[in-house]
């Protein structure tokens, strides 16, 4: 099974961002949802003004590609596969949906693929922090500052 992710199309439509660190959060996320799992997994981004490719190995399933223009890229990779069933395709991109639609890649959207790998995930990168602080963290933040309960 091969996993072909539009990176920018998920971080921006879900406005988690476009930069080095969303990038980051983004392939943690990837790598350990499908850690150990028998699959191929390609995160394709756009890097405008570079006319090379550039591939990144992240894991020994995992790759990053940056291309001139990512969204020809992931319907030439559909294109050029021997089983584009086969294919999963992370993207709510209607004009890349709509090039491969004969080739019938199994799709899913950007808002399913994080709920997929992020079973917690609600928008955008927050976590959410506990309603009241619990007795323990507040002694472990007096004995920090040292300081002493007031009880």
């Amino acid at each position: 099974m091969k996993w072909l992710i539009d990176g920018y199309n998920v971080l921006i439509s879900n406005e988690l961002g476009h930069d080095n660190s969303a990038r980051e959060r983004f392939r943690r996320l990837i790598e350990a949802y499908f850690s150990g799992k028998q699959v191929e997994v390609t995160i394709v981004y756009d890097s405008r003004g570079s006319i090379t490719i550039q591939r990144e190995r992240l894991t020994s399933s995992i790759s990053a590609v940056y291309v001139d223009n990512a969204d020809q890229y992931i319907i030439d990779m559909i294109e050029g596969s021997s089983h584009p069933r086969s294919i999963i395709l992370v993207t709510d991109d209607r004009d890349i949906v709509q090039a491969v639609r004969d080739l019938r890649p199994q799709r899913r959207s950007t808002a399913e693929f994080l709920s997929l790998i992020t079973p917690s995930y609600s928008h955008g990168w927050e976590e959410k922090k506990p309603e009241r602080e619990t007795q323990g963290n507040i002694e472990r933040y007096l004995s920090l500052f040292d300081m002493e309960s007031d009880d």
